[in-house]
């Protein structure tokens, strides 16, 4: 019986390997299906991408330029960002949230320019999210009636024109004019002005009082006054005002301790004198004195008014 029962054993296990070894083939079967259906997903996927975009360059939805600006216009949007959000403090979170959203989309154009063949159908998509940025971008600079009238306008256009994707490019391109358009009005609008620039000789007597005076010999200091125009587009703050005196040769009158700023052509400038102010976007009406340590010829002398690079005025006086 011992005998009997020993040598069924034998069968039994090479019954049981045998289920084991074909539960295992029709697992690998399933798996080596699986894997070939999902190869021919992904080569459909593949080949559907490629016919989206034959599709958008065909039917010219985007083009070699939208490509190349698209990264170009996220900077120029999110400069936009930056300039809102030192002006915007109780909209300083929605601002960061899109700030951030900006540049996760140029991550994304990055790893597009790492790519040998282009991905229309992305560059498309990443296109019209930056488009919808822009849009919200607008919503924050509703204050500004001229701008916002403007802005008003574009969104109406880009909502009219998006219906038709055969003259998306051309748009697109019409948009991206108007925006750097833009982006110049705001910050020439934001650059101070001034009105009613004024120098005059100032002669200060032994008992300390002031006067005005037209001879070169008596002048202790060149005052120059102007009034700020109220620009509500201009940063609050401290302002730091300078002026440049030129005699009828060119030559600077300088001041004590050097005193220079850079233009907005990246030039560096030799001032007079400079005096900082707290500018509340109001008219605001300012004095600057030049002191003489020995004495000036006579002659003619230009005064030249900067604030912030900028030139924004400029007037003379005549010494004899």
């Amino acid at each position: 019986m011992e005998e009997k029962k020993k040598s069924k054993l034998p069968l039994v296990f090479n019954i049981l390997l045998g289920i084991i070894v074909s539960y295992l083939a029709y697992e690998v079967s399933v798996l080596s299906q699986k894997n070939h259906a999902f190869k021919q997903e992904i080569s459909e996927m593949i080949k559907e991408n490629e016919e989206m975009n034959q599709i958008i360059i065909n039917q010219d939805i985007v083009s070699e330029a939208d490509g190349e600006n698209l990264k170009e216009n996220l900077k120029l949007l999110l400069f936009s960002y930056d300039s809102l959000e030192q002006n915007n403090s109780v909209a300083i979170d929605s601002i960061n949230r899109q700030r951030e959203k900006i540049n996760n989309l140029m991550q994304e154009v990055d790893k597009l320019d790492k790519k040998s063949k282009r991905d229309w159908r992305k560059i498309y998509k990443l296109k019209k999210e930056a488009e919808t940025l822009r849009n919200i971008m607008k919503g924050y600079i509703h204050t500004i009636d001229s701008l916002n009238t403007l802005n008003i306008n574009l969104s109406n256009d880009l909502t009219e024109k998006t219906q038709k994707l055969s003259n998306v490019s051309k748009q697109n391109k019409k948009i991206i004019k108007q925006n750097e358009a833009l982006q110049k009005q705001v910050a020439i609008g934001a650059v101070l002005q001034i009105n009613n620039v004024i120098s005059s000789g100032i002669r200060i007597r032994s008992s300390g009082a002031q006067s005005e005076t037209t001879r070169a010999s008596k002048t202790n200091m060149i005052k120059t006054c102007f009034s700020i125009i109220e620009n509500k587009l201009a940063q609050a703050g401290d302002k730091e005002i300078y002026i440049r005196i030129l005699d009828s040769e060119g030559i600077l009158l300088n001041a004590p301790t050097p005193l220079t700023i850079i233009n907005q052509q990246k030039e560096e400038l030799k001032m007079s004198s400079k005096r900082t102010i707290n500018y509340q976007n109001q008219n605001t009406d300012l004095c600057i004195f030049y002191e003489i340590e020995n004495s000036i010829p006579a002659g003619n002398y230009s005064v030249e008014v900067y604030a912030e690079g900028f030139l924004i005025g400029e007037t003379s006086i005549a010494l004899r």
